[in-house]
């Protein structure tokens, strides 16, 4: 039986998603978005077999839903669907942040409905439909989660089904995955802000850092350039990681404060040394 997936937020995830599924030609797509043109754009870039605005002839005969919006509507959306899902569907989304997400979702599953949480770590400091591409995934990890009320057999439906789409598919618990992401993901675009900050009120050295800023700057800031919705659904629905996680960066940094007010360079470069040798080790 051909499986039918239906991906709810046709935009640079939900897009690319529907491309690598076509691609590998895994299952027919549907797409659920609020707006024609998305539609008609859906269809374009073949991310899609069909598009519509109709929630039920969307989400009806799905066996896989993928629900692609930001984190503050992807509990809004279940509610809306659970009344046109029968009964064996798999529901996930792709939020980034887990606990509060699979929490709520899963108290709110009827008998026979299965909910499991996911986030594929691949994006874009830019979002859109026009920049999905099929290839997103490959090679990118892509979390999914367990709990005590996670359906095994649904958990590894879409193990096996990710895993196709060329992603390396890891299992976590709710609050892992968001103490991880708290670090190695929401972090760094807390760290990008706050440096921009700091450079706009720099007073009267402020224009000329603006002219002379280069590659260092970009490449430490890139991430500030994201959507800045995106950014207030990590912090608000990630809190307790998010306030952990910046108490260790400001632990680390007041540390470094002490080792350039002594001039201590021998400690500074051990310092500098270890993250360097930390950071090589991932990205080689």
């Amino acid at each position: 039986m051909k499986t039918n997936i239906c991906i709810i937020g046709l935009g640079l995830i939900g897009g690319s998603l529907g491309m690598a599924i076509k691609k590998k030609k895994l299952a027919r797509v549907i797409g659920l978005t609020r707006e024609k043109s998305k539609a008609a754009m859906a269809m374009k870039k073949k991310a899609v077999d069909f598009a519509t605005l109709n929630i039920k002839g969307a989400v009806h005969d799905a066996n896989i839903i993928f629900i692609c919006y930001p984190i503050h509507l992807i509990i809004p959306e279940i509610k809306k669907i659970l009344r046109f899902v029968r009964p064996g569907t798999i529901i996930t989304d792709v939020g980034s942040t887990k606990e509060m997400i699979v929490g709520k979702a899963e108290r709110l599953m009827p008998k026979g409905i299965f909910f499991v949480g996911g986030h594929p770590m691949a994006g874009k400091e830019r979002v859109g439909l026009e920049l999905a591409e099929s290839n997103l995934f490959e090679g990118k990890n892509y979390i999914l989660t367990e709990t005590k009320k996670t359906n095994a057999k649904a958990l590894l439906t879409l193990v096996s089904f990710i895993s196709k789409l060329g992603a390396k598919v890891q299992v976590l618990p709710p609050d892992v995955h968001d103490r991880i992401v708290a670090g190695i993901s929401h972090m760094p675009v807390a760290v990008a802000a706050s440096l921009v900050d700091s450079v706009t009120k720099s007073g009267k050295f402020a224009a000329k850092m603006k002219q002379l800023a280069a590659s260092g700057f970009r490449d430490s800031t890139r991430i500030a350039s994201g959507d800045p919705s995106l950014g207030t659904d990590m912090f608000i629905t990630n809190k307790k990681a998010i306030l952990s996680a910046i108490a260790a960066f400001k632990k680390s940094l007041a540390e470094l404060e002490i080792l350039i007010k002594r001039g201590n360079a021998d400690r500074i470069a051990k310092k500098l040394s270890q993250v360097k040798t930390f950071r090589d080790s991932i990205y080689r």
